[in-house]
């Protein structure tokens, strides 16, 4: 790259670093890669913090995301039950759809993902493995929200125990104030700092995301330019 020709994208990866270093309040000029390091010590601490706590964390998040996120999952969910005609699925998918985006977007946020040990996520960012319950990895592993698990813990259900396809609109809005009721009780059985820290702990996870989104995109787009010089030649 030609000096002295800035890219946008290096302008708004240094807009961006100085954001970060002011909310980190630090008084040197740390490199991109140290900027990195002290991201991945912060989460590494939240992630220590709320270690045992992580089942309600994730279970919370994500049915805040089926009640309010942009996927607006809850309404078509009730919207496709409503409607459903015998034989006919018509906007099934979409709901299913959203429900995953939703779950993903917990998965993402936290940049966490299964790992191979049972009743565990690993952090992508520190590589820490968190505890989880089988609730969780349920959510994780069901593909088909409509495909309900039977009822009471695993290990003391009969050999025979299967899913079984819920289309009751009883049901789903059963379900919706239940998971209504879990967010309520979440948040208020929890101490103001623990929900403090939370939101923090959401804020560093989103500053290290957005920040290696512009590292890997500056870096993607210098390959590509150094890939065009080599052609050139």
């Amino acid at each position: 790259m030609q000096k002295g020709k800035i890219t946008l994208l290096e302008t708004l990866l240094e807009d961006y670093r100085e954001s970060l270093i002011e909310e980190l309040n630090i008084h040197d000029n740390p490199s991109d890669k140290e900027l990195n390091n002290i991201l991945v010590f912060i989460i590494k601490q939240y992630e220590q913090e709320f270690e045992n706590d992580f089942s309600d964390i994730f279970i919370y998040s994500y049915y805040k995301n089926i009640l309010n996120n942009y996927n607006n999952t809850m309404n078509k969910i009730l919207s496709f039950i409503k409607t459903k005609k015998p034989l006919k699925n018509d906007g099934k998918d979409e709901a299913m759809q959203a429900e995953r985006r939703d779950c993903d977007d917990v998965l993402y946020l936290y940049k966490l993902k299964i790992s191979n040990q049972p009743h565990t996520l690993i952090s992508q960012v520190t590589g820490h493995e968190i505890p989880v319950n089988q609730s969780v990895i349920n959510i994780i592993n069901n593909n088909d929200i409509f495909m309900v698990p039977p009822k009471g813990k695993p290990e003391l259900r009969g050999p025979h125990s299967n899913y079984t396809i819920e289309y009751s609109l009883d049901y789903w809005e059963n379900f919706k104030k239940q998971i209504t009721n879990y967010t309520q009780d979440f948040e208020k059985n929890h101490s103001e700092d623990f929900l403090e820290d939370l939101a923090d702990y959401r804020f560093w996870l989103n500053q290290y995301n957005v920040f290696n989104i512009y590292i890997n995109k500056l870096n993607n787009e210098r390959e590509t330019k150094e890939g065009e010089k080599h052609v050139k030649n």
